[in-house]
This record gives C-alpha cells, structure tokens and sequence, in this order.
C-alpha cells in the first residue's frame, strides 16, 4: 500500500493533512512512509484512542472531535484520509463533505477501508466476527455498522463529489493462525457477548458464537481486504 502511495504522491506538494477517524493513529504509519515531509494533524471523538496516538507520535498534533463536524476553517489542508472507519460513521456522506470543505480546491481525500465481499473462507471467518461485534455494538447504541461492498465504497465517495482518480486492493497475508491466536479471537467473541447479558437479545446472539468458532477452527482467520481510494477534490 505505502508504496503505491508513495508514488502517487511523489511529485504533488501535501504540506498539510488531517487524518478523520484516526483512532490510536494507525494509519499514521501508513502516511508518515507515503508523505514524510507533511505536517500531520489527527482527530477521532474517542479520549482513551487519542491517548495512546499521543503517545505513538509526539510529533503529530490531535484533537478531539466527530468527523462530521471538524472544527477547522475552510481550505485548511493539502489533504485529508480516514481509514478504516467509514463504517463507523453515523453520516458517511456528511463526513466526506467536511473533509472536502477543509481541504484546498485540487487537493486530495484518501480514503482506506475494508470490504465485505469477494473474500476467500478465512476473510469470511474475519467479516463474520466483525459483525457480530457490530450488532453488539448497535444494540448498545454505539455506531458500529457493517462493512461496505467494494462498489458501495466507490459509490460513497463519488456521490460526496470527489473525483476518482486512484484506486487499488491491499490485502495484507499471514501465516495461519496459531492455536493460541485462535482461542484469542473465541475469547473475544465471548467477551463482545457479555456486553449483551441481561439484553433479551442474548440469546439471539449467543447462539451465533458456536458457529463462528467452528468456522475459526475449520478456516482461521484473515483481515478482509481493503481498497484506497484517492479522490481530487474540485
């Protein structure tokens, strides 16, 4: 992924970016090897996140806040990302918007986020986890949706305005799992369903956790592939 960017970015000036959703920041990592030289400033609502982002990059400057309402002046950056987060938003298309607002005419919104289909059993195994936690989450009303088909991520960002001018997949490999890591990921589970007890949707839920673990065991798990989007805002 950095690489491609990389050379995207190779002859355009970013002397400015922010990062939306940013979370304990790591993306960052990602945008420091692509874009050394730009000065980089992270949001994310969330105290504890912002916290340990602090404390990963002293160098980078965080505030607190939604992405839907960034507390910038227009055409404040060179550009702007947010990864991994779309489907954490409550308004996908208002955050977009924003993000184009406080970035320059011909500047640039990288967006990085997984996606939910053409993925092999293990990447399966991975989405299937991801929602069940996600309903938890929506049950408890914390915004939490599913992951976006590749197309709907495309859609999303050319409906907001932005024209497209660079896509690709990045889909990170590993070896499979180990037993250990395995049983990581069940505890997980069973965790998330804790949230839930005393909820008359418990039971509901809880019975889901079975078939999860026996697909964990048959096919392990994989992260979902992502897909970069690079758009221009005009």
């Amino acid at each position: 992924m950095m690489e491609t960017l990389t050379e995207f970015f190779n002859a355009k000036t970013v002397a400015t970016l922010l990062d939306v959703g940013t979370g304990p920041g790591h993306f960052i990592k990602v945008l420091k090897e692509a874009l050394p030289s730009t000065e980089i400033t992270g949001v994310d609502p969330d105290h504890d996140s912002l916290e340990e982002a602090r404390a990963t990059y002293p160098d980078v400057t965080f505030r607190e806040m939604k992405g839907e309402f960034l507390d910038f002046p227009d055409n404040s950056f060179d550009a702007a990302s947010i990864s991994m987060a779309l489907h954490h938003l409550s308004d996908v298309q208002l955050t977009l918007k924003e993000m184009q607002r406080v970035v320059k005419s011909g500047g640039w919104i990288i967006v990085n986020e997984l996606f939910s289909d053409n993925l092999n059993p293990a990447q399966e195994v991975h989405k299937r986890i991801h929602h069940f936690r996600s309903k938890i989450d929506r049950i408890n009303g914390i915004c939490h949706n599913e992951s976006f088909k590749k197309e709907e991520i495309i859609h999303e960002v050319e409906k907001s305005g932005l024209e497209v001018v660079l896509q690709f997949e990045n889909r990170k490999t590993a070896n499979p799992p180990t037993s250990e890591e395995i049983q990581e990921r069940k505890e997980k589970l069973h965790a998330a369903l804790k949230q839930l007890e005393g909820r008359p949707e418990y039971h509901e839920m809880a019975a889901e956790v079975p078939r999860i673990e026996a697909d964990l065991e048959k096919f392990g798990f994989e992260m979902a592939t992502r897909l970069i989007v690079v758009g221009r805002v005009k």
